[in-house]
């Protein structure tokens, strides 16, 4: 069955306009290069609308000395921004909270926290980027009860396919495309 959920070659699109409230989303945005991404992690405000126009984003970024990384919070409109590819829902986490709780300091922020940046310079800093780092805060997310994901590989594999698949809208000046993971719940 090639559309199955079990099949990770299967992507699920979802047509809308604006994001829901109380969920985690995957934002793929454009460096640049037709296979390269930024990999942030949002959370839309749902008290703006259309609701994904204001919230937090949690990323990874390379400083201006290279190879330098650092963790950071931001708030951002996503849903208007020219360099957003692909949006993909992740996970239901209202069970955290209302909004405020949920990006506060007492929720994500300290799971995203103990993700481990390396030290510029090292062997494994030399492999780090905002895909890596973002994997590894779904295995921390997945070990605190927070999202459900038993394979890492198999949702890079679905993100990863969902961003090539929407590269072609982006392209062609028709935004970002929006895509249930079906391997992150």
């Amino acid at each position: 069955m090639p559309d199955s959920p079990e099949t990770p070659d299967a992507m699920h699109p979802i047509s809308s306009d604006e994001l829901e409230k109380g969920l985690l989303y995957a934002v793929l945005s454009y460096r640049g290069e037709l296979a390269s991404w930024n990999w942030t992690f949002f959370v839309p405000n749902p008290s703006t609308t259309p609701i994904g126009s204001a919230g937090t984003i949690f990323h990874v970024i390379d400083n201006e000395t290279a190879g330098e990384w650092k963790f950071e919070t931001e708030q951002k409109d996503v849903i208007s921004s020219p360099h957003v590819v692909a949006i993909i829902r992740l996970a239901d986490v209202s069970f955290l909270g209302e909004y405020d709780d949920i990006v506060g300091p007492d929720s994500l922020l300290p799971m995203f926290k103990t993700v481990e940046i390396p030290t510029a310079g090292t062997v494994a800093n030399a492999e780090f980027s905002s895909r890596t780092w973002f994997l590894e805060a779904i295995g921390v997310l997945h070990d605190c009860g927070v999202v459900q994901c038993d394979d890492g590989w198999l949702l890079e594999r679905e993100i990863r396919r969902c961003a090539f698949t929407a590269m072609d809208k982006f392209l062609d000046n028709k935004g970002w495309t929006a895509y249930r993971s079906e391997h992150c719940i």
